[in-house]
């Protein structure tokens, strides 16, 4: 895949967007965004803001085009591998926007999608039952799709589901292991720039635990029951549990909740840090570059 220019999109010159991100990061002002959603890496704006008919999400600026073009060839073999396993995907296109100060930023660009067909939202409005067709399709699709070095990040809240074809919906991190299985296919400086240097190292080894955890057909489903419980929907749980057994795979929910407390510890303090890098970046008169969601999807789900 080769990434689309700044003013391909009709009605939207992703300068003006970097321009106005930029302007939010720096000033900590915020109004000129729409925010849609976000998980707890990536951040997905509506735009133009004030009516959005585009969802975009801005990768972390890369240090030249050709390390943000190793990303973009990482979410290119990821698409190519979700299509052959019949993943459904969100229509995404991938934009580079080149910077007066050399680095590059790319853009996924989305049309909006009907967060009523997102498969948490899916599943919470359902009745209790001993099975869904939600679920029976992300397990068969997950025993197809995870490998030794494909990552398959199958949390409810990234499908759409419209009563036939789960959809996949969140791309920003391709989870493709490079043939070490030490790192990802693509440059990951510009995400581990977010943190301070002393602590890279040691987040981008948390990191990848948790990318080997969905490599396997059972690390994914253990992981999508952490965000069951996570989500308060625990009474699909069961279902899910079973619905596996029926594909030879054993679940854990016990493992999958010593998952959710470990998570709920590390993804919250993992945005502490980036906080005070930011803080500490912009104190000193240097350019902090991402912009941070105001809190993780782990706090958002303890207060509801």
């Amino acid at each position: 895949m080769v990434a689309l220019g700044p003013h391909d999109i009709p009605g939207v010159d992703l300068t003006v967007v970097e321009a106005t991100v930029g302007h939010a990061i720096r000033t900590h002002d915020e109004r000129a965004l729409r925010l849609l959603g976000h998980g707890d890496i990536s951040i997905v704006l509506g735009w133009p803001s004030a009516a959005p008919e585009h969802a975009l999400k801005r990768v972390p600026p890369f240090d030249s085009a050709a390390a943000a073009a190793t990303y973009v060839e990482a979410c290119d073999k990821n698409f190519a591998i979700l299509s052959a396993a019949g993943v459904g995907i969100w229509p995404t296109t991938l934009h580079l926007v080149p910077r007066a100060d050399g680095r590059a930023v790319i853009y996924q660009h989305q049309p909006i999608a009907d967060i009523s067909q997102l498969g948490v939202h899916v599943l919470r409005g359902a009745a209790p039952a001993d099975t869904h067709p939600f679920l029976e399709k992300v397990v068969e699709l997950t025993t197809v799709v995870s490998g030794p070095r494909v990552g398959f990040d199958i949390n409810a809240a990234n499908w759409l589901w419209d009563g036939t074809t789960a959809t996949q919906l969140d791309f920003s991190s391709p989870l493709l292991l490079d043939h070490t299985g030490k790192d990802l296919e693509f440059d990951t400086s510009a995400f581990l720039r977010e943190y301070p240097a002393a602590m890279r190292p040691i987040v981008k080894s948390e990191l990848l635990k948790l990318v080997r955890r969905f490599t396997t057909p059972e690390g994914a489903l253990n992981d999508m029951i952490s965000h069951l419980y996570k989500e308060h929907l625990e009474t699909w749980v069961q279902p899910l549990v079973s619905i596996a057994a029926g594909h030879g795979l054993t679940l854990d929910p016990v493992a999958a909740k010593k998952m959710l407390d470990d998570d709920k510890k590390m993804l919250p303090l993992l945005l502490r840090v980036k906080r005070a890098q930011r803080f500490w970046i912009q104190k000193t008169g240097r350019t902090y570059d991402s912009l941070l969601p105001h809190h993780t999807t782990y706090d958002v789900a303890a207060k509801g």
